[in-house]
């Protein structure tokens, strides 16, 4: 979420929708010491819900960051201005998900065809690591805008896989040295590791832990000012041998009087880095070994992650909440 300029441009959030209040977790303080009963929160807000409110309030580099994400939305604004005609020209070709995705390109998990926009811009191309790509005009002209708000995005996120570190007894740096990112300009559960979502106005569902995937059992998730949700991704999951949650989350219409104004958000999209494999990470007795007789994943992330997004493409994996413990919300 962002700052209270961008709240008060919007209706606010109505009080008779259905909310699940997810941890509110202070930056400021995870930045301080892994010894912190901040980080035991942390901790259990990614066992138990995958999914958490970051507060970078009182926090220098979190005032950065926010700023940074506001011009990263204004730049997702004079984006999509351009219209379809000029974006389809920068189309993403599966299974890479690099590029304009116009709406009605995949199938939510009722079957239906999405009603999302989003075009989405890789480190690799924005910091000068990999191929140039092309982008549309409002990316190209801010080039430097996105490479400081992918620098600022990674160092929070990296105060938060020093704490996941030490909690699953992994080597130091070990969930940062696995997680290079992408960003994605838009507005199931993630096959990456961790994502932050940037938004003001209402529209993002999660089905808590638990819960029978029913309609009433879906829960909004109220912005707030000054914070940005952070969710844990299918790869995490998979690292962690179920330690760590993933859950089911999708965007409506926002609720109430915002239905009236486009939706926009600001995504930050952590994929693995292409080397890893899906083995799961050593520990130091957190994270369980495989079953005896079950083989372990050996696949690359890549061929993995292509994988997974070929059959939510084509609607050949029903969504659901992965990991974790037991909670009772419903």
């Amino acid at each position: 979420m962002l700052t209270k300029k961008y709240f008060s441009e919007c209706p606010e959030f109505p009080s008779d929708v259905s909310v699940l209040n997810i941890p509110n977790i202070s930056f400021s303080k995870l930045q301080k010491t892994l010894n912190t009963s901040e980080g035991e929160k942390l901790y259990n807000a990614c066992t138990e819900h995958g999914f958490f409110a970051l507060d970078l309030r009182d926090s220098e580099e979190g005032g950065i960051l926010l700023k940074q994400a506001e011009k990263l939305f204004d730049i997702g604004a004079e984006t999509f201005d351009l219209g379809s005609d000029v974006l389809d020209k920068y189309a993403y070709q599966p299974p890479s998900l690099l590029g304009y995705k116009a709406t009605g390109k995949l199938k939510t998990d009722d079957g239906k065809l999405d009603i999302m926009e989003m075009y989405t811009i890789s480190q690799d191309d924005i910091l000068g690591t990999g191929a140039r790509r092309e982008n549309p005009e409002p990316v190209e002209a801010h080039r430097e805008d996105c490479q400081e708000f992918f620098r600022q995005a990674h160092k929070a996120l990296c105060v938060v896989y020093s704490h996941l570190d030490k909690k699953l007894a992994l080597a130091p740096d070990t969930l940062a040295a696995l997680s290079p990112d992408r960003v994605t300009l838009t507005g199931h559960t993630d096959i990456g590791t961790i994502t932050m979502l940037f938004h003001v106005m209402g529209g993002l569902q999660i089905l808590p832990a638990g819960c029978e995937n029913i309609s009433f059992n879906w829960r909004y998730i109220r912005p707030r000012p000054d914070c940005v949700v952070i969710n844990v991704g299918d790869t995490l999951v998979e690292w962690t041998g179920g330690v760590l949650r993933s859950s089911l989350y999708r965007v409506l219409t926002a609720p109430g009087k915002q239905a009236s104004i486009p939706r926009q958000n600001l995504a930050y999209l952590v994929r693995p880095d292409h080397n890893a494999t899906m083995r799961r990470l050593e520990s130091n007795g957190v994270v369980p070994p495989a079953s005896e007789g079950d083989e372990e994943d050996t696949r690359s992330v890549d061929d993995w992650a292509a994988g997974r997004v070929r059959s939510i493409i084509l609607g050949e994996v029903k969504p659901q909440g992965r990991g974790g413990r037991s909670v009772t919300v419903c």
